[in-house]
């Protein structure tokens, strides 16, 4: 099993590849910046969305209202 160690220092490598990979062909670089950004779209939502909960459950309800009663 890789380390932590190792991960982090097949970083460069991985950069490099994507690198070539990006420049051998146009298509190839539109499908990786498509992918790139679909990926952070989705992240940075669920990000937010995530956020958002937390707010929402430690800072109190400040509506002040009583709920409407039923008849």
């Amino acid at each position: 099993m890789a380390g932590l160690a190792d991960i982090v220092t097949s970083i460069p490598e991985l950069v490099r590849s994507i690198s070539e990979i990006a420049l051998s062909d146009p298509l190839s670089a539109v499908l990786i910046t498509v992918g790139g950004l679909l990926i952070a779209g989705t992240v940075g939502l669920t990000g937010y969305l995530v956020l958002g909960v937390i707010v929402s459950a430690v800072v109190p309800d400040l509506s002040g209202g009583q709920p409407p009663q039923a008849r």
